[in-house]
C-alpha cells in the first residue's frame, strides 16, 4: 500500500467538503411538497411563500437573504425543524457558525430525520473561516450521524451521507475503515461524483493508478469541478511515476514493517510471560484459599482474567497470521534474491524454498477460511437403556443445585466428560444443551458411590460455568494442529520453515495459558465433588478412572493387534481381564507413573497426586453412601458392550488393512 501517497493527497480529499456536502441537488417535488404542506397547516400561505423564497435563495447561494426569510418563517412556526436546519445551514455559510450549530441541534432534537442528521453533520464540518479544521469531537459526531443516515438507506440522502462518512474517515486518518467503505459507497452510488472521487483515492492508495485516473475522469463527467479534479490528478500522476522510478524513496517503510514485526514479537513474548505468571498465581491462590469454597469465589477475579487472556491469546493467533505470511515472503524472497546477487543459482534449492514458502502460506490461509464442524461423540443413551443412570445423573444435579444433563452420549472409549452444545448466546445465558459423555470402557468395576463423586466433579464444571466458554481455545488449538498436520503431510514441516516454527512456538505459548486455566477449573470442580459426596469417594472414583484408562488401552491394543494380525474377529474388549503377571506388572507400573507424576505446565489436569492433596482439608457434607456397580443402572449391559465392541472393530479394521498399524484405543 502506498501510504506516503495517501497521506500526501488526503488533504485534497478534505477539500471535498466544499463540493460533496455543500452541494444542493434540485429539489424533488415529491420530497419538498409534503414539507410545504405541513408548514401551510402550521402557519398559512404567507409563511409558505416566505419559506419557498428562502429555500430558493439558499440554493442559489444567497445566504443572507435566505437567513432573513427563514427567521420570519420561524416567528410563525418556531419549532418547524426544516426551517431550523436550513436557517442553521445559512448561518454557518454566513460565518455565524455557533448559532448555526445550535439551530441544527434544535432541529435534530425536534425530529431525528435523515435530512436533519445530514444538516447537522454538514454544519459540524463547515465554516467560512480560512484554514478551518473541525475538532475531532465534531468529526466523530458528523461521522456517527452520517452512518446512522446511511443505515436508513433513504435514496435522497444516501449519496450525501456516503460523502460525509468517507470525508470524516479521511479527516480522522482511519485508513483501514476508509478502504472498506469507499468500494461500498461507489457500488451503491454509481452516478455520484463524490463516490467516484473517493474511490479514486482508494484505488490510488492501493497502487492502481490507472483505475484511479479512470475514476477521476468519471467524477469529472458526473460534475466534479476542475479545481477538485486537477490537484488529485497531478498527485496520482506523480505517485505513478515514483512507483516505477523512485522505489528507493520507500525504504523507510521497510523500517516501519520491521518495527511492526518487532512489536508483534514482543506481544508473543508478553503472552508467554503472562502465561507463566498466571500459572504461578493460580498455584499460590489455590494453596492459600479455603478448600471448602466450592464456588471458587476467591478465584473469581483470577478466573475472569484467565478467560480474558485466553481470548486475547486466541485473537492474537489470528492477528499473527499476516505477520507470519509477511515474514515467510520476505525471508524466502530475500534468500532467493541473495542467491541471485551472488551469481550462483542452485535451481533445486530455489524451487524447494519457493515450494515450502508457498505451501506454508497456503495452509495458513486455508486454516483461516475453513472450519471443521464439531461432531458429537458416540451416540445418545436413552433413558430406557439406563433408567437408573438417568436418575442418578438428575439426583447429583439436584444435590449440587445445578441444571442436569439434557443428553447422555455413550462411547466406546474411556471418556467421562461434559460439554455444552449451542450458540455462544445460548451458552452465555445458560440455555445450551448440557451433554454428558460416558465411555463404556470405564464402567467395568466402577462403584456407584465413587462414580457419583466423579459425576459431581463433571457437574462442578457446569455449576462453575466452565463449559460456557472455551470456543476460542478449541478453535485455535484445532487450527494449529490441522495446519501443522497439513504441513507434515506435504513435507514442508521443516526446521527452515518459518510458518511451521511459528506454529510450534505459538502452540507452546498457548498451552501455557489455556492449560493453566483448565487446571484451575479442574481443581475447583474437584472441590464440588469432595464437598458434596466426600473426598474418599472422589479419590476412589479418580483412582478407578486412571486405572481403567491404563488397563483398557493396554488390553485393547494387545487384543486388537492379535485379532487383526490373525485375521479373526475381536474378542469382546469389555470382557477381557488381566490374566498374566507380566501384564499386571506393566499396568501397575504405568498406573503408578500416571498417578505419582508431578503436574507440568503442559497438563490440562493436575496430576492425581496433587488433586488429592488439594481436597484433603475439605469438610464433606453428610450424604448416604451408595452400593452396587454402575452397570446395575443399565437395563442391558450385554447389548451395550457388544455394540461398542463392534464400533471399535469397524473403526480399526480398515485402518489396519490399509497400513497394518494400530494407533491405539480410547
Amino acid at each position: 500500500m502506498y501510504f506516503r501517497f495517501f497521506l500526501r493527497i488526503v488533504v485534497f480529499a478534505c477539500l471535498l467538503a466544499g463540493f460533496a456536502v455543500a452541494q444542493v441537488p434540485p429539489r424533488d417535488p415529491d420530497v419538498e411538497g409534503p414539507i410545504v404542506e405541513t408548514l401551510r397547516q402550521k402557519a398559512g400561505d404567507e409563511t409558505v411563500s416566505k419559506f419557498v423564497a428562502a429555500t430558493e435563495a439558499m440554493d442559489s447561494g444567497r445566504y443572507d437573504q435566505a437567513a432573513k426569510l427563514y427567521e420570519e418563517v420561524l416567528k410563525k412556526a418556531p419549532e418547524f425543524d426544516v426551517a431550523l436546519r436550513r436557517l442553521g445551514f445559512s448561518y454557518v455559510a454566513l460565518g455565524r457558525r455557533l448559532e448555526g450549530l445550535d439551530l441544527s441541534e434544535r432541529a435534530l432534537k425536534s425530529n431525528r430525520s435523515p435530512e436533519n442528521m445530514l444538516s447537522r453533520a454538514t454544519s459540524l464540518l463547515s465554516s467560512d473561516a480560512p484554514n478551518f479544521e473541525p475538532s475531532q469531537l465534531e468529526i466523530d459526531e458528523a461521522n456517527s450521524l452520517a452512518r446512522e443516515t446511511w443505515a436508513k438507506n433513504a435514496a435522497n440522502t444516501q449519496d450525501e451521507a456516503g460523502a460525509i462518512i468517507a470525508q470524516t474517515l479521511l479527516m480522522s486518518n482511519k485508513v483501514a475503515e476508509f478502504e472498506i467503505f469507499a468500494p461500498t459507497y461507489r457500488s451503491k452510488q454509481p452516478k455520484s461524483a463524490s463516490a467516484a472521487y473517493f474511490y479514486a483515492l482508494f484505488l490510488a492508495n492501493k497502487g492502481d493508478f490507472a483505475g484511479a485516473e479512470s475514476e477521476i475522469a468519471q467524477a469529472k463527467e458526473l460534475g466534479l469541478p476542475d479545481q477538485m479534479v486537477e490537484p488529485l490528478a497531478q498527485e496520482i500522476a506523480k505517485a505513478r511515476d515514483e512507483q516505477f522510478f523512485g522505489l528507493g524513496k520507500y525504504t523507510k517503510y521497510g523500517y516501519i514493517a520491521a518495527a511492526l514485526v518487532g512489536v508483534w514479537a514482543l506481544g508473543l513474548a508478553g503472552l508467554f510471560v503472562v502465561g507463566l505468571v498466571l500459572s504461578r498465581k493460580m498455584l499460590t491462590s489455590i494453596e492459600a484459599s479455603d478448600p471448602n469454597d466450592t464456588t471458587g469465589a476467591e478465584q473469581s477475579s483470577l478466573r475472569k482474567f484467565y478467560r480474558r487472556v485466553v481470548s486475547i491469546a486466541g485473537v492474537y493467533y489470528y492477528i499473527s497470521q499476516p505477520f507470519v505470511i509477511f515474514l515467510v515472503i520476505v525471508v524466502t524472497g530475500g534468500v532467493i534474491l541473495a542467491l541471485l546477487m551472488v551469481g550462483h543459482i542452485p535451481i533445486k534449492l530455489v524451487l524447494v524454498l519457493a515450494f515450502v514458502g508457498a505451501a506454508s502460506i497456503f495452509y495458513m490461509l486455508k486454516s483461516l477460511f475453513t472450519r471443521v464442524k464439531m461432531e458429537d461423540p458416540g451416540r445418545v443413551l436413552t433413558e430406557q437403556e439406563a433408567p437408573g443412570l438417568w436418575k442418578l445423573v438428575r439426583d447429583v444435579a439436584a444435590t449440587i443445585n445445578t441444571r442436569p444433563a439434557d443428553e447422555i452420549r455413550i462411547t466406546h472409549g474411556t471418556e467421562l466428560a461434559v460439554y455444552e452444545r449451542g450458540s455462544f448466546r445460548a451458552k452465555m445465558s445458560d440455555n445450551a444443551d448440557r451433554v454428558l459423555i460416558l465411555g463404556t470402557a470405564i464402567l467395568n468395576g466402577f462403584d456407584q458411590n465413587a462414580f457419583r463423586a466423579v459425576l459431581a466433579h463433571e457437574y462442578g464444571h457446569f455449576s462453575n460455568r466452565d463449559t460456557a466458554g472455551g470456543d476460542i481455545a478449541f478453535r485455535v488449538e484445532n487450527d494449529i494442529i490441522r495446519t501443522a498436520e497439513s504441513m507434515g503431510m506435504s513435507g514442508t514441516a521443516t526446521f527452515y520453515n518459518l510458518g511451521f516454527q511459528f506454529l510450534r512456538l505459538f502452540h507452546f505459548i498457548f498451552r501455557r495459558i489455556a492449560h493453566g486455566a483448565s487446571r484451575l477449573q479442574e481443581i475447583l470442580a474437584d472441590r464440588v465433588a469432595a464437598y458434596h459426596f466426600g473426598a474418599a469417594a472422589f479419590r476412589d472414583g479418580l483412582n478407578h478412572v486412571v486405572r481403567r484408562q491404563v488397563e483398557f488401552v493396554h488390553l485393547a491394543d494387545k487384543e486388537v493387534n492379535a485379532a487383526l494380525g490373525g485375521n479373526r474377529p475381536l474378542q469382546n474388549l469389555y470382557e477381557i481381564t488381566v490374566s498374566d503377571n507380566s501384564s499386571k506388572e506393566e499396568i501397575e507400573e504405568e498406573f503408578k507413573t500416571s498417578f505419582e507424576r508431578p503436574t507440568t505446565h503442559d497438563d490440562t489436569h493436575p496430576s492425581p497426586r496433587d488433586r488429592f492433596r488439594y481436597i484433603e482439608r475439605i469438610r464433606s457434607a453428610e450424604v448416604q453412601s451408595l452400593s452396587g456397580d454402575v452397570w446395575e443402572l443399565f437395563a442391558d449391559r450385554a447389548a451395550i458392550v457388544t455394540e461398542m465392541n463392534g464400533v471399535i472393530e469397524k473403526l480399526l479394521r480398515p485402518s489396519y488393512e490399509s497400513d497394518h498399524s494400530i494407533l491405539g484405543v480410547g
